[in-house]
C-alpha cells in the first residue's frame, strides 16, 4: 500500500467514525425522547430543547469533519494527488456533511411528531367532545364543532340570537403543537428528496446547478409544500382559504434559484 492509499484509508476510517458517532447521538436522543414523552402534557418545549442540544453536537461533528479535511487536503497534495483525485476525496466530506445534517433533521421531525401525538392524546383526554354549547338567550343547543380553530359568531336556529364562541385554548394550540409537526412528518419523504437535491447544489456542485437540475429541485420543493399544506387543509377544512394562500406563496418562492 503506497502513501496515497494509506491516506485515503485513514480518511475513510475517520469519516466512518464521524458517522458512527452521529448515529450514537441520534440513538441516545431517540431513546431519551421515547422515555420522556409520556411525561409531557400540552407542549413540546422540553423535547425541542433536548433536540437543540443534539443539533449542537451534530454540528460539532461537522466542524471536526471540515477541520480534518483541511489537514487531509495538505497530505493529499504532498502525496502527489491529482486535482481529480483530491476532488473525489473532498466529495466524501461533502456527502458526509449532507448525511449528518439529514440524520439530525429527519429524526428531529420524527421525534416532534411523536410528541405531537402525545399532546393530541392529552387534549382529547381533557376535552369533552360531547359538551353541549347552549344559546345564551334561549338555552337551545348550538351547532358547534368542538375542534373548531377560530372564534366565531353562531346564530341560534331556535331564537335567531347571535352567540360568540371562542374555542378552548387547548384546541387552538393543536394547530402549531400538533398539526404542523404531523404535516412535516407527512411530507418527510418529499422533504428528503428535496434535501439531498439541495445538498448537491450546496456541496458537490458548489452552488451551481444545470437548468435541468434546477428544474428538478423546484419540482421537489413544490412537492414538499403541496403535501405539507394538503395535510393541514384536510385536518382543518375551515382554514382552507388561509392555507391555500400560504401554499401558493411557498410555491412561488420555490421557483427562486436560491433560498
Amino acid at each position: 500500500m503506497n502513501e496515497k492509499e494509506q491516506i485515503i484509508q485513514r480518511w475513510d476510517a475517520f469519516i466512518d467514525k464521524i458517522k458512527l458517532r452521529c448515529s450514537e447521538l441520534i440513538g441516545q436522543a431517540n431513546a431519551g425522547t421515547d422515555a420522556f414523552i409520556p411525561q409531557i402534557m400540552f407542549d413540546k418545549n422540553a423535547i425541542n430543547n433536548a433536540w437543540t442540544g443534539i443539533e449542537g453536537q451534530v454540528s460539532q461533528l461537522g466542524h471536526k469533519l471540515n477541520d480534518a479535511w483541511d489537514k487531509m487536503d495538505i497530505l493529499f497534495d504532498k502525496a502527489g494527488s491529482t486535482s481529480k483525485e483530491t476532488d473525489t476525496e473532498r466529495a466524501k466530506k461533502e456527502e458526509a456533511n449532507i448525511y449528518l445534517n439529514w440524520e439530525y433533521e429527519k429524526n428531529y421531525i420524527l421525534a416532534i411528531a411523536k410528541a405531537a401525538r402525545q399532546i393530541l392524546f392529552n387534549v382529547k383526554s381533557h376535552i369533552n367532545e360531547n359538551k353541549i354549547h347552549n344559546c345564551t338567550q334561549c338555552g337551545n343547543q348550538l351547532d358547534i364543532n368542538i375542534y373548531t380553530f377560530r372564534a366565531k359568531n353562531i346564530k341560534c336556529d331556535a331564537c335567531g340570537s347571535v352567540n360568540t364562541y371562542k374555542p378552548d385554548d387547548r384546541i387552538v394550540v393543536l394547530e402549531s403543537w400538533v398539526l404542523v409537526p404531523l404535516a412535516k412528518e407527512h411530507a418527510l419523504a418529499e422533504k428528503e428528496k428535496e434535501y439531498f437535491a439541495e445538498g448537491k447544489k450546496t456541496y458537490a456542485d458548489h452552488g451551481t446547478f444545470t437548468k435541468e437540475q434546477m428544474e428538478e429541485l423546484v419540482s421537489l420543493r413544490k412537492a414538499t409544500w403541496n403535501k405539507y399544506y394538503q395535510f393541514l387543509i384536510d385536518s382543518i377544512p375551515e382554514k382552507t382559504d388561509i392555507y391555500e394562500r400560504q401554499r401558493d406563496e411557498r410555491l412561488k418562492w420555490s421557483e427562486r434559484s436560491n433560498y
